[in-house]
Formats: C-alpha cells, structure tokens, sequence
C-alpha cells in the first residue's frame, strides 16, 4: 500500500475544509468497504484520507410522520433493523440484505454505497424507485440533489471537490403501494449484480388501475437508471400479461449493457425482460 497522510477532523465544517484543500488528491473514509479494497489494489492518484467516522452528526434516522431523513454515515446494519424504514420503505431492507455478508452489513454505510456509485449496487438501486434526495454539504454551503441526478457515470458523481453526502431523504409512498426488489446473479449470495430490479407500483384505490408504476434497473448500463418510458406505458392501466409483458419490452430497448468477464450483453438485456416483468407481477399481486 502507499503511503498515505490521514486525518480526522471533529466536525463536519472541518472535514469539508480538509477535502476541499486536498482536491482530487484527497477522499473520504466512511465504512471503508470499497475504499480499502480499492487502496489495495494498487497505487491510486491520490494520497489523503479524510476519515468521518467520528461526525456523530451524520449518523442516526430521523422521522417525521411523512419524511425520513437517514445520516449517510448511518450502517446499513442499522437502516435495517429501524421499524420505520421497515415500516414504510420494507425493499430498501430487502435490498441490504443482499449487500455482502452480515460483517459487511455492520460497517458499510449508506452514504459509502451512493458514493461508491456502482452501476450494480443494490441498496443505492432501491433509493432510485423512491425518489430520494440528496443532502450535500460543500464549501460554497447546502445543497440537494435528486438521487437520479447524482451519478454521472461509473465510479462517477457529482461531489464537487470538498463536498459531502451528509443525508439521505425521502417521502413515505402512498399506503397501498408495493414494492418489489430482484437481484440476478451467479451465486445466490454473496454476489455482484449480473442485473438488479427495482420496481414500485401504487394502484388506483377500489379499481384494477395502475395510478403510477416506477421501475429503475442497475448493472446494465454506466449508471443505475430509472426507465421513465416502461413506467408512463402502466400508468393508469389496466393490469393484463400484455400490458406487462410490454412494459418488459420497453425495460429491455432502455438498457445498454456491455459484455464483460461476468456476463455477455445480450444475456443481460434478456434478464431485464425477464426479471422486470417478473417483479412487476409480484408488486401487483394479482386482483385488487
């Protein structure tokens, strides 16, 4: 490993004031997951860690009755076991589930997997589907960003130089709604995504109507994306194997996958059909 100069700062300010100095040559230490790894693999352009670990300001869920508010220095572990996140957005546990092994769990953090920014997370995917925003801070002060915003390609975001993900936020979905999360991979855990799913759909109250559908995909493009053109197809329909399997259809020509040492292109497009029409029959659950 290189030698690296390390920092920890008391308070957030502080932290902002270190990256900020540090430019590209500096970075973030949340969990440490990713970061280690990447430290490890070789010598990297950069030459500062600045560890947030102790910006308790940055940890914990906040909830007010309509928006819960998550530090992005809050574990996954923790995410998970909190019963208003279990309560009202139950995929986004669904989904950590799927993130590593429980050790993991214990240490990854939410605003590491955001920044991580992997067109395969999992955890970052389902954020997608619930329209989460963004807390940022930064030297030029606060800001938000919509989550579907926030990634500009693989590895890729769009923290300017001294900026912080402090939180992430989001709004309870309508009661009735349903979400559903599938992951597609070689092993059944444990695993890199080959194709991830998200979807949420909220019916019309005392029909067989679609109010709104929202689908996001990971794994098979440069970034996780949400696909806008299959949703508006299921909006204000009638729920039939053919309006699904067209919404499938649609998921599939959104995607563009590459063909790399895990799965060939083509397979992965075929899986977006597939697992796309799978879970958007699960979410809907038959008759209402």
């Amino acid at each position: 490993m290189q030698e690296l100069n390390y920092w920890e700062p008391g308070n957030l300010l502080e932290a902002v004031s270190l990256l900020s100095n540090l430019g590209e040559k500096g970075r973030p230490l949340a969990g440490g997951t990713d970061l280690l790894v990447k430290m490890k693999q070789g010598p990297a352009n950069w030459n500062g860690i600045v560890n947030l670990k102790g910006l308790t300001e940055l940890k914990g869920i906040a909830f007010d009755g309509q928006t819960i508010t998550i530090g992005a220095l809050t574990r996954v572990s923790d995410m998970m076991a909190d019963s208003w996140v279990g309560l009202h957005f139950p995929i986004l546990v669904e989904a950590a589930r799927s993130l590593g092994t429980p050790q993991i769990r214990n240490i990854a953090t939410i605003g590491g997997n955001l920044c991580n920014a992997s067109p395969a997370a999992d955890v970052a995917l389902v954020f997608l589907i619930y329209e989460a925003r963004l807390h940022i801070m930064g030297p030029k002060g606060a800001r938000k960003v919509p989550v579907q915003e926030f990634y500009t390609g693989p590895g890729q975001t769009v923290l300017e130089p001294g900026e912080i993900l402090t939180a992430v936020e989001m709004d309870v979905p309508p009661l009735n709604s349903k979400g559903v999360f599938v992951k597609h991979g070689k092993r059944k855990s444990h695993e890199i995504a080959l194709v991830n799913v998200a979807v949420l759909i909220t019916p019309q109250p005392g029909t067989k109507l679609i109010a709104r559908a929202r689908i996001a995909v990971g794994a098979v493009a440069s970034t996780q994306l949400r696909l806008r053109e299959a949703e508006e197809s299921l909006s204000q329909t009638v729920v039939t194997a053919d309006v699904l399997e067209r919404a499938a259809e649609l998921a599939e020509a959104a995607v563009n996958p590459i063909d790399d040492v895990r799965s060939t292109a083509a397979y992965r497009r075929q899986m977006v059909r597939v697992l796309t029409k799978r879970a958007l029959q699960k979410a809907w659950g038959g008759e209402r």
